[in-house]
């Protein structure tokens, strides 16, 4: 079972930090195009379809993460499921209460390309750091030589 665990953390780490990294940089070069998609999202009475998507993903991979987390007990494996859990959290509290998301998209329009830029900036350096915990992982599990 800790094999198991140590796979389903590599798994995680790598394709998330993939994830987060290559969409990062495409934030970055693209923040127009995505000011755009979210003015005329916010124009929309319900929350994108898509978002809702990404978040229950999330949640079905994190829930077998934090149970695996305690097979055997690793701190950073179990911070780190909880840290997607509260992410998980705070990104479904601004979908339920999203009339008043959109408002504040509306509202915050003229700086949005900052905000997307530092959320690009964020995103790729979460990324990196996920691929530090893969390091890491291997690096105790024996794997690294």
């Amino acid at each position: 079972m800790e094999n198991f665990s140590t796979q389903w953390f590599l798994a995680f780490y790598v394709s998330l930090g993939t994830l987060l990294i290559s969409y990062g940089v495409f934030l970055l070069f693209k923040t127009d195009q995505m000011k755009e998609y979210l003015l005329s999202a916010a124009q929309d009475e319900t929350p994108p379809a898509s978002w809702k998507k990404y978040l229950k993903y999330l949640l079905l991979f994190t829930l077998p993460g934090l149970f695996l987390s305690f097979i055997p007990f690793s701190w950073i494996e179990l911070l780190f499921s909880l840290w997607a859990l509260l992410i998980i959290f705070v990104a479904g509290q601004l979908i339920l209460v999203w009339p008043h998301t959109s408002k504040a998209i509306i509202a915050n329009k003229d700086n949005l390309k900052r905000k997307i830029r530092f959320v690009a900036a964020n995103m790729m350096s979460i990324g990196l750091i996920l691929f530090l915990l893969c390091y890491v992982l291997l690096e105790r599990s024996g794997t690294l030589v």
